[in-house]
């Protein structure tokens, strides 16, 4: 950094000097400017060098405590792990013209290898082809790949006292090898158990035309429960979908007669109120028809035409004009002579 600043900085002392001026003259206020600057910026630059050494000095000593340290624990480890290191680089030595004869590790793509020396963390591994001391160390592969598991069903009593039989599906995967391996015990295992637990706390807190009717509420809220209690572990919970609610069968004819009889109760409510508004048509329709006869009359032939038309119907004469007053009179003297 100050090799690559020396080339500029003769530069700033390169100002024109007047040939008018004599020996004793003062050089003008330009020159002085220019002198002051280049002074202050060879102070930054030598400030600039001086944290540049420091940072320099500061990694060193880091450097040097960190293999210091490493140093400390090579001591300290008990004189039986030195010989079984010592073992394994010599087995490492000789199977190497054989191919490594089970002293390499392969760890696929989509899963990390956790290094494990004498039983305690040391490592991580990427994908490829590594080699280890199989005499004290031992590699454990930790797939990072989305997994399913696929609950079994069990039986669930919803809020209002229904028994129903519910299974489902989680997804999900490993953000942390370390805290999967050292955390919990067996991961897998302990996610099951916290699925179906979860279920049956949420399914429990619904009725069951809640929980057919808000599956994708239910879905998101036993997610976030799952996801909340797998942090620590180390595992992501993406999704969790109830896949199927059986019910028995005698409460699914119940449940069907329910359904039966309130589409029944709609359509007869739905009747009465288009009767209800019919009566309330033809009584405005009789009103207008009792004003004026032309009307009546026209309805009348309406009526008439509708009959011959519909089916297999008989030819029925009338008249048409009746007058009602002696309509009554002809039955009155038919019924006197009788």
């Amino acid at each position: 950094m100050a090799t690559a600043f020396a080339f500029s900085v003769p530069s700033l002392f390169q100002h024109p000097v007047s040939p008018s001026l004599s020996k004793g003259q003062a050089p003008p206020s330009s020159a002085s400017s220019t002198l002051s600057t280049s002074a202050g910026f060879l102070a930054f630059l030598a400030g600039s060098t001086g944290a540049v050494r420091s940072v320099e000095r500061s990694a060193r000593r880091l450097s040097s405590r960190a293999k210091s340290e490493k140093t400390e624990k090579k001591k300290r480890e008990p004189f039986s792990n030195k010989i079984r290191t010592v073992f394994g680089q010599i087995y490492s030595i000789f199977a190497l013209p054989f191919g490594g004869a089970g002293n390499f590790a392969r760890v696929d793509q989509g899963s990390v290898g956790v290094v494990l020396r004498f039983g305690k963390f040391d490592r991580m591994l990427e994908p490829g082809r590594h080699q280890f001391n199989v005499a004290v160390e031992q590699v454990l592969v930790v797939p990072l790949k989305i997994a399913c598991i696929d609950v079994q069903p069990q039986m669930v009593m919803t809020k209002d006292n229904l028994t129903v039989t519910i299974d489902a599906v989680c997804f999900y995967r490993v953000l942390d090898a370390t805290k999967v391996l050292f955390e919990v015990q067996n991961y897998k295992q302990a996610l099951t158990n916290l699925v179906q637990v979860t279920m049956r706390t949420v399914v429990g807190e619904n009725s069951l035309s809640e929980i057919f009717a808000q599956r994708p509420r239910l879905n998101a809220r036993i997610t976030e429960l799952i996801d909340a209690a797998t942090g620590p572990w180390g595992i992501e919970v993406s999704q969790v979908e109830l896949k199927e609610v059986q019910i028995q069968q005698s409460m699914q004819r119940a449940l069907a007669a329910v359904a039966e009889a309130q589409q029944e109760a709609e359509a007869k409510l739905i009747q009465a109120k288009a009767q209800r508004e019919s009566a309330s048509i033809l009584a405005e329709a009789s009103k207008a028809m009792g004003e004026d006869p032309a009307a009546l009359q026209l309805q009348w032939f309406e009526t008439l035409r509708i009959i011959a038309t519909q089916g297999k119907n008989a030819t029925v004469i009338v008249p048409d004009r009746i007058d009602p007053e002696s309509a009554l009179r002809v039955t009155g003297s038919g019924g006197g002579q009788n």
